[in-house]
């Protein structure tokens, strides 16, 4: 179908009377119209223009409009679907629907704020999609933003929201928006689900990622956005033919207002996430965690403070250079943990009751390709 016949059939206006007449075959043939389904705007969620059959697919939730009416999806001819939006609005999805048809996208434009725009419309962005078939679709729907790459602007706001509660814990957590789009995924869902970078998963529909995140999540994810309905329970979580993780999970439906929304899945091993502050507590041998940016040493466990005579407030107020090691020594550590080396480090270690002792110290790096890598610092007790 051309943009013209495109532009045809969604202009056409169905026939109108002059006035009251008597309950004539005409007449109940115009109500037959009136009662067809039709376009109101009114809780708007998708609508899909489909180019060759001239007709639209759409859906509304009807708790928006007096009458409360909740109905599944529609369809209809073009100029039916259409017949009920004022001339204006029905010019502005016809520009929707040919920019998208001709640039792959359009919008988002405002429709239902009436003609004098005194009252905000609902804006709307258009995407073409062809099917394999070759048919064109024009796939509309509300957004209350767009940028160059991603529509779904609250979704994608919960990231860092995220990113805050889960920064420091492995726990297993994925977002996916209302689309099925993956906008967050943790540390802990990569290191479990052995993505190597996140931009694999970032980004893309769930449903194409399979074969990187296996069809366990994958399935569940999409039943619970298509049953608009949250799920709970353990299960194991295949992700190659003969790999899975046993976890217990929670897959939570959410929506935000009448057209964003998601699933948050979250997850940890069976038998519970493990504390590890409370493991790096009770280890028996020393271990300190130095900012190797600042040289201030961030965490020491109980056997580290009691070893070195430490104090939370000398934690505070200097740099291990400037208490427990020489700089020199220092930067000889680092370099060992920037090596991988396995062989401890023997240096002099100063601790803050004046006494010097050699310390053999085994070093690892982590938080390498963050602005302030931290140097673990660890020696027998």
């Amino acid at each position: 179908m051309t943009l013209n016949a495109a532009q045809s059939a969604l202009a056409e206006k169905p026939q109108e009377t002059d006035g009251p007449s008597a309950p004539t075959e005409k007449s109940e043939q115009i109500q037959t119209q009136n009662d067809k389904p039709a376009l109101s705007l009114s809780g708007l969620q998708f609508f899909i223009a489909d180019i060759s059959k001239k007709t639209i697919l759409w859906h509304e939730v009807g708790s928006q409009s007096f009458d409360s009416e909740v109905k599944d999806l529609q369809e209809a001819p073009s100029n039916e679907a259409l017949r009920l939006l004022s001339p204006e609005d029905r010019k502005t999805i016809l520009r929707l629907v040919q920019g998208a048809i001709r640039e792959g996208q359009a919008g988002p434009f405002d429709v239902g704020g009436g003609p004098d725009h005194r009252i905000p419309g609902v804006p709307i962005v258009a995407y073409r999609y062809e099917l394999p078939d070759g048919r064109i679709l024009a796939i509309c729907f509300p957004s209350i933003g767009k940028t160059e790459d991603n529509p779904a602007q609250i979704a994608l706001g919960l990231s860092p929201i995220l990113q805050h509660f889960v920064a420091s814990s492995s726990r297993i957590v994925l977002l996916a928006d209302n689309f099925g789009y993956v906008r967050f995924a943790s540390d802990g869902f990569l290191k479990s689900f052995q993505i190597e970078d996140a931009r694999l998963i970032l980004g893309r529909n769930i449903s194409h990622i399979q074969n990187r995140v296996g069809r366990t999540i994958v399935s569940l994810v999409l039943a619970s956005l298509s049953r608009r309905a949250s799920a709970t329970g353990r299960g194991k979580f295949l992700i190659t033919a003969s790999e899975g993780l046993d976890l217990n999970y929670d897959a939570m439906y959410f929506r935000m207002g009448g057209t964003v929304g998601g699933v948050l899945f979250s997850a940890g091993h069976v038998g519970g996430d493990v504390d590890f502050a409370q493991v790096f507590e009770i280890c028996s041998a020393p271990m300190l965690v130095v900012n190797t940016k600042t040289r201030m040493i961030i965490a020491a466990n109980q056997s580290a403070m009691k070893t070195y005579n430490l104090t939370p407030e000398s934690l505070d107020e200097k740099a291990i250079t400037d208490s427990l090691l020489q700089a020199d020594d220092f930067q000889s550590l680092l370099g060992s943990a920037k090596q991988e080396s396995d062989v401890p480090i023997s240096v002099p270690v100063t601790t803050l009751n004046g006494q010097t002792k050699k310390k053999r110290f085994k070093c690892s790096l982590i938080d390498e390709n963050k602005d302030e890598p931290k140097l673990i610092l660890e020696t027998r007790s």
